[in-house]
Formats: C-alpha cells, sequence, structure tokens
C-alpha cells in the first residue's frame, strides 16, 4: 500500500502520479503507472471522502478469482447504469434474474446470428463512407431494433437523447465537487430517460405486432432478424414453458432497460474502438499497408465489398490481421474496466499466496495497467498486431487472462461478437478507400496549446467521454482524404 495519510488518506499520492499526466486523462492512467510500483499486482488505496478503499488487482491470477467471485457491482454503478438504462440490466441484475435474462438474450447476439446481420451493418456503413463523421453511433440502432434512425444523414431525437443521457451520467469518477454534484443533472436524467424509454416501447411493440403475437399469429413467419424480434421470439417460447409466466407489459420493461444498455455500449466503446483502430493504422502505415492487402486478397475491390458481404458475410472470419489490428487496440486503448464491490468471505490472494480480503472494499481490475503490464507483454506500450498470430513459445505470445476488454467466464459481454463484427466491417469499408489522419498540430495551434499533451508518448490520449467510456482527447481532431 503506498504511503497513507490519517487525514488525506492516499488523495497526495493520487496527486503526485496524476501531475505527471494531461489534466484531463482518464483516472485509470495515473494507476497504471502506481500500479509498477507493486511488482505483485495487488495493493489498497485510499480515496477518502470520495468512496471507499479499493483494492487494485493487476494481475491474471487474481483477475480470474474476481471474475469467479461473481462481485455484485458498486452502488455508484448500478445507479450509473439505471440512469443508463430506466431500469434493471444484465450488467447490475443479481445473479437469479441474470440467469433468466441472460438466456433469453443470448441467441441474439450468437456469432452465427450476428453474421446474419451484416446486411444491415453494411447498408448503415454506406452512409457512413459517405460522411465519414459521428463513427459507428447509428449501426446498433439498425441490428438491434431493425429501426433506421437517419442520423448519420439528419437531427434524430431519439439518438440525440440517447447521446444526451451518456454525457450526462456520472459514475462517481469526477473529483470536481461541482462536476461531481451537478445540480441539473438529475433533471436532465429523468426528462431524457422519459423519451426513450417512450421511443423504446414503440420499437418493442411494434417488432411484437410485426410477429403476429397480438393477433394470436405466433407462428407466422416474417423474415425480422433483429437482435429484438429474435428475443422476443425466444422469450415467447420459454414463457410458454415457464410455471410463472411474465406478462408482456413486465418484459417491455425489462427489455426496453436491456436494449438501452446495448445502444449505449455499442454507441459509445464501439466508436472509440473505431477510432483507435483508424489511429493506429495512420500511425504505423505498414500495418495499414498489411490490412489492404489482406482486404484486398479476401474481400476484393473495395467498391465491390458491400455487395460482397451482403451475400458472404463469414469472410469477416477470412481477415486474421485485421482481427489481430482491433484486438491490439482494444488492448492499448481499453474502453472500460472491471469495478465491483468485495464480499465479507472472499479474499484475493496473489500469486505468493499473500491473501487480501475484500470486505468493505471495492476490487478493481484497471483493464489499461494489465494490458500494459511489461510483465506480461514485451513492448507493453508498442502496436504490435503479430503478437496475436505468433504461437506459444513466442516471447509476444499473450499472456492467458491479461487481455480483458470484455472479461471472461459466464458475466462477459454479451455484445462482444457484435462489436468485433461491426468493426471489421466499418474498417473493410472504410479503410482502403480514405486516408484518416492526426491533426492534433493543427489543432494545438488552432486552440493555443504549447504545453506537452502526451499519455506514453500518444497526443490520442484516453479522457473521460461521459457514460464512463473513455474517449480519445479532443474528440479526435483528424483529416479524411479520399485514397485515388
Amino acid at each position: 500500500m503506498p504511503q497513507h495519510s490519517k487525514l488525506a488518506g492516499h488523495l497526495f499520492v493520487l496527486k503526485k502520479h496524476m501531475d505527471h499526466f494531461p489534466p484531463d486523462c482518464t483516472i485509470n492512467t495515473p494507476f497504471t503507472e502506481m500500479a509498477r510500483q507493486f511488482p505483485g499486482g495487488m495493493f489498497y488505496f485510499d480515496l477518502w471522502p470520495f468512496t471507499k478503499p479499493i483494492l487494485f488487482v493487476n494481475n491474471p491470477f487474481g483477475a480470474l478469482q474476481w471474475q469467479q467471485a461473481l462481485f455484485d457491482k458498486p452502488s455508484e454503478i448500478r445507479d450509473a447504469f439505471s440512469n443508463l438504462t430506466g431500469g434493471p440490466n444484465i450488467f447490475t441484475m443479481k445473479e437469479k434474474p441474470w440467469k433468466y435474462w441472460r438466456a433469453v438474450f443470448n441467441p441474439g447476439f450468437s456469432a452465427a446470428h450476428i453474421l446474419e446481420l451484416v446486411p444491415m451493418i453494411v447498408t448503415e456503413t454506406e452512409t457512413f463512407c459517405q460522411i465519414l463523421e459521428d463513427q459507428s453511433k447509428h449501426v446498433i440502432s439498425a441490428v438491434t431494433l431493425e429501426t433506421r434512425l437517419h442520423y448519420q444523414t439528419s437531427e434524430n431525437k431519439f439518438a440525440s437523447d440517447l447521446r444526451r443521457q451518456i454525457e450526462w451520467t456520472s459514475f462517481g469518477s469526477e473529483l470536481n465537487p461541482f462536476d461531481r454534484y451537478n445540480v441539473f443533472r438529475p433533471l436532465i436524467l429523468w426528462i431524457n430517460s422519459r423519451r426513450i424509454h417512450k421511443f423504446l416501447h414503440a420499437e418493442i411493440t411494434k417488432r411484437y405486432a410485426a410477429l403476429g403475437i397480438d393477433k394470436g399469429l405466433q407462428h407466422r413467419s416474417h423474415k425480422l432478424n433483429s437482435i429484438m424480434t429474435l428475443v422476443l421470439s425466444n422469450f415467447i417460447k420459454e414463457n410458454e414453458q415457464a410455471p410463472q409466466r411474465i406478462s408482456l407489459s413486465e418484459f417491455t420493461n425489462v427489455a426496453a432497460a436491456q436494449l438501452r444498455l446495448f445502444l449505449f455500449a455499442g454507441h459509445d466503446t464501439t466508436s472509440s474502438t473505431l477510432i483507435y483502430s483508424y489511429h493506429l493504422l495512420a500511425t504505423h502505415p505498414e500495418s495499414l499497408a498489411r490490412v489492404r492487402a489482406e482486404m484486398n486478397e479476401v474481400l476484393g475491390p473495395a467498391a465491390k465489398t458491400p455487395a460482397l458481404l451482403r451475400e458472404r458475410p463469414a469472410l469477416l472470419n477470412q481477415l486474421p490481421y485485421t482481427l489481430a489490428v482491433i484486438k491490439e487496440t482494444l488492448r492499448l486503448f481499453p474502453p472500460a474496466s472491471g469495478f465491483r464491490e468485495g464480499k465479507s468471505d472472499v479474499s484475493i490472494f496473489d500469486e505468493d499466496g499473500t491473501a487480501y480480503p475484500t470486505d468493505g472494499c471495492y476490487v478493481w481490475v484497471v483493464h489499461l495497467a494489465l494490458q500494459r503490464d511489461p510483465k506480461y507483454w514485451k513492448d507493453p506500450h508498442s502496436f504490435i498486431p503479430e503478437r496475436w498470430l505468433v504461437g506459444p513459445g513466442d516471447p509476444l505470445y499473450p499472456v492467458k487472462g491479461a487481455w480483458r476488454p470484455f472479461e471472461f467466464g459466464p458475466q462477459n459481454c454479451l455484445g462482444q461478437s457484435l462489436a468485433l463484427v461491426e468493426i471489421k466491417v466499418v474498417l473493410a469499408m472504410t479503410i482502403r478507400s480514405f486516408d484518416i489522419q492526426p491533426a492534433y498540430e493543427e489543432w494545438d495551434e488552432i486552440h493555443k496549446i504549447t504545453r506537452t499533451r502526451t499519455v506514453y508518448g500518444n497526443r490520442a490520449y484516453q479522457v473521460e467521454g461521459g457514460g464512463g467510456g473513455a474517449h480519445p482527447s479532443e474528440r479526435y481532431p483528424c483529416t479524411v482524404q479520399t485514397v485515388l
């Protein structure tokens, strides 16, 4: 444990580390550097009066125990996700309801079904290719709801409300009390939540009617293959066999909360990963050339890619180097972390057998710290997609359990297959047609920023982006040119 003050806990220690980084970088960054002082990968940290003590877990051995303990989410996380989703959701539910609703939604997010959604993703990406803005925020609504918001080409009230809800939601990580306790936040979140919920209830009812359920035509065939349609069909089937049936009204309320969760995750975290993929490829020309060559070989000319992916979406599984780029991007710039509430009867042990009780603590697996730890990664701050293509025994080969952007176990990220497919499609349809280059020098000159602002030598360091997700600094200023 770092040097402790009876009056200020570890706040002075945190400030000392924060002073080495840009003031707007994520709180994960100073903790990543702090973790290097504890080679065993475990330490306690006291952030009184802001929160309870935190047990940091920064090794795969401890992270596995953290994963298996099935800790509950802290109240700060539950409250934040309640604002985002408007109700109980599978990210914060207790184990029993979580098992039921996870089973209901699992078929909609299976790898096989996600490939069936590729034509929808292609359609949205075609628009994205024309304007190259707002990143991937629109795709998630099409594949989840079977509804096009046209947010890329015109203002959409629902999408704007969703974005506003994300930006106003607090996860309690703000140290500035004026930001942390904004008096306008509850009202704005309440208004947005009502609007979002009203829209989603109408969409669920529309999907229900399209299936013919409201007319008693349960077995009527429709070629509606959005996630929501498949979930509705699965719910009806499971509900008919359940000893205690769930009413459509109850299902609609819970389903709306899950849809808000998926929309938030797909809108916020996938878009930041896509931006970082562009950035890393732009700053590593050899990797960019290799991605383009792989796509040319597998998908043919860029102009024919949309039609080909609609017909043969499984070709996305034949892009190993592209997948390696995405995985390396997620290693260097993970959008989130694992934050849980400890239990009175659970301790986590380090590799030497030392027990770390979790009672009265939060338990935090900082993905950024673990995924940039030189103990587990050769050249941890370097972009090396090849590490995902080598075999065991190679110095680059990833240590099991040290890469955790989607987490592991039964409570892993439900939407990981969708996220990976979405990013592959967008890259396949854009990376050969556009050159996207960072424009931080021009940005800093325009905004009179003279002080060096980098993290690990990177100007596109991660900042808090609202809703708990990490985003590139300054919203990633860049230039876009058509490849001739």
